[in-house]
């Protein structure tokens, strides 16, 4: 029996995404010092652009968890180990006390663990004798308490957990190179795992939403949640390539783009919730006007980038992605 909390290990929401998680293992750790918006675009977290055709909230996180996340802490040299799966799989309770070890065993080695508790948490310690983990969900300085048993039963059937194991030493400027490469690539092409009749990725995520606003066909409530999710990654990605450029003055045309869509971006939250979600004809037309200032800016700073990387792009061929 054994019981152990991490001093200082807490989490705040402010890029709503796993990149929240993230940040607040790896600094604890002393593996990071980047801001957020800067580890948002170094793991290219910030450039993912998905939305369902309803514009569900759950889009923000619409993602095959097990391979972007390893991905998004390869890119900046950490390794890390994961599972994921069904809480209804009839192996989902030796899935579960293994995945409690493994957190509880990273805790003794100082380090947090990222999960999903209807929202990417971090793990900050546990207590044998009660039964619980102890995780910072990023509303508060306090600690939440789930019991071991709880771990995994969440509002939607999914488990996941991830293990931030070390770091190894990369180039800080083939990191940005790399992110770059993505960002046209999730730009650019759509995530195979999601059916493109449901589903809309990258620059056609923009005509989804004009059509899903035009028809009214969303939840007000669920769309709202959505814009906030993406606000803050156009946010983020924006201050990125503020850093870019000072490195690399020739993307400055790419920076002051993604400024206007992040801008942009914000005013279309602020429209939405101004209106509770349900747009009149007026303020619908104002929406679908931002957004279309979001798309055309980003479509811009990606031109940008494919002049800037065209040599890595272009070794490439069709296959942007690939690593």
């Amino acid at each position: 029996m054994g019981a152990k909390i991490l001093d200082g290990l807490r989490m705040a929401v402010e890029s709503r995404s796993y990149i929240d998680a993230m940040h607040a293992v790896l600094t604890h750790a002393g593996w990071t010092s980047y801001p957020k918006p800067v580890l948002s675009g170094m793991t290219v977290t910030g450039f993912r652009f998905v939305v369902e055709r309803s514009l569900s909230s759950e889009l923000a996180t619409a993602y095959n968890w097990i391979a972007e996340n390893f991905l998004a802490a390869d890119f900046v040299g950490v390794t890390s180990n994961q599972a994921a799966g069904f809480t209804f799989e009839p192996t989902f309770p030796l899935y579960q006390h293994q995945a409690v070890s493994d957190m509880k065993a990273a805790i003794d080695r100082g380090r947090g663990a990222v999960f999903w508790k209807d929202r990417f948490v971090v793990a900050a310690g546990y207590d044998d004798e009660a039964g619980v983990l102890w995780y910072s969900d990023g509303e508060g300085l306090d600690l939440c308490r789930l019991s071991y048993q709880e771990f995994g039963r969440n509002v939607s059937p999914y488990w996941h957990y991830q293990i931030l194991d070390y770091p190894v030493d990369l180039d800080p400027i083939e990191i940005y190179k790399e992110s770059l490469v993505q960002a046209v690539y999730k730009w650019e092409t759509h995530d195979i795992m999601l059916p493109k009749e449901d589903y809309a990725c990258g620059r056609e995520a923009y005509d989804a939403i004009r059509e899903a606003l035009e028809t009214r066909c969303y939840d007000p409530s669920q769309a709202a949640e959505l814009f906030r999710c993406y606000a803050a990654s156009k946010r983020d990605i924006s201050e990125y390539m503020d850093t870019l450029t000072s490195l690399w003055p020739e993307l400055g045309d790419a920076a002051e783009a993604y400024r206007v869509a992040a801008a942009s971006f914000r005013e279309a939250l602020d429209l939405m919730e101004e209106q509770k979600g349900m747009m009149g004809k007026e303020s619908g037309s104002s929406l679908i006007g931002r957004m279309e200032e979001c798309r055309q800016s980003e479509q811009k700073a990606i031109d940008v980038i494919k002049i800037f990387m065209r040599e890595r792009i272009g070794n490439r061929f069709d296959h942007v992605g690939q690593r």
